[in-house]
């Protein structure tokens, strides 16, 4: 067992036993003295001034509980076990076992973003990306898949178990009823085209229009998140990531890398409504975008 806790920039981790409440002040002060090194009852008995033969009780009860073991014995006069603390540190459980989910070391709000995406540790939804391959009304090709590896390396770092196959293009998914991450616009991703009328901020004209604040934005470099109930099953969930061109999807996902913390509220017109227009930027004008505003 182990016990896991977040660092500075990692997860650390230490092995651990776990027990019971029904430790008692002798036990406990047999630990203190098999932290510093491996003895035997006998010693221990004579360094707390307490009687061998209590000394043997609380020994045996440790061991059964998995607090102490034998590290070694001993041959020279009499048969003399050495004991050992079993790991470096210990748990003291008062309550149950709950399930694990790395998105508990975020903050609420950051979990109720991300659900039911990922939850209880598991990943809990398609991705879906528009294919390569030309499709749609304009035989379009989508330039967004290898944009999307970012995104699902940063969902996959919040997975406490190994993924089942989540990614799937436009042109294969069957069921439309259930958790989506869609990635990419309505030219490029037919699942997007489905659903963009229905979004509170969605692709008009080749623009991003806000139903919220009634604005219009125009350049290529602008995308949307948007997280919302599935139209085609009100009990899941759908989230656009998506840009006007393959630059907007870019600075969409790039939100998530550098902005989540803004992303995870609501827009500034409705806190309810998790819906916000990002513009990707070139700080260092190598013609890739780098830096991602959130701009509504």
């Amino acid at each position: 067992m182990f016990v896991v806790r977040r660092g500075r920039d990692s997860l650390e981790s230490i092995e651990t036993v776990e027990f019971t409440p029904n430790i008692n002040p002798i036990e406990k002060k047999i630990i203190s003295l098999l932290i510093r090194r491996s003895m035997y009852p006998r010693e221990i008995a004579k360094a707390l001034n307490i009687e061998q033969q209590k000394i043997y009780y609380h020994i045996r009860k440790m061991e059964k509980m998995g607090i102490v073991e034998v590290e070694h014995v001993s041959r020279k006069d009499i048969l003399t076990k050495f004991y050992r603390l079993r790991a470096p540190s210990f748990l003291l459980r008062v309550g149950e076992f709950e399930p694990v989910n790395n998105i508990t070391f975020l903050s609420k709000k950051k979990r109720e973003f991300l659900k039911p995406f990922v939850e209880n540790g598991r990943i809990n939804t398609k991705i879906v990306l528009g294919s390569p391959d030309p499709h749609g009304a304009l035989s379009a090709r989508a330039r967004d898949g290898y944009y999307a590896s970012d995104l699902t390396m940063f969902l996959g770092s919040f997975s406490s178990f190994p993924p089942k196959p989540c990614v799937v293009l436009d042109t294969e998914i069957k069921n439309l009823e259930q958790n989506m991450i869609i990635v990419g616009g309505p030219i490029v991703n037919r699942i997007a085209e489905k659903v963009n009328n229905r979004l509170p901020i969605f692709f008009k004209n080749k623009a991003i229009y806000s139903k919220l604040t009634k604005n219009f934005y125009k350049s290529d470099n602008c995308g949307i998140v948007i997280k919302t109930k599935n139209p085609f099953n009100r009990k899941k969930y759908i989230m656009v990531v998506a840009g006007i061109r393959s630059q907007g999807t870019r600075a969409a996902i790039l939100a998530f890398l550098q902005r989540f913390d803004e992303l995870c509220k609501g827009n500034e017109k409705n806190k309810k409504v998790y819906a916000h227009v990002v513009q990707g930027v070139d700080k260092d004008a190598d013609g890739v975008i780098d830096f991602v505003d959130i701009i509504e």
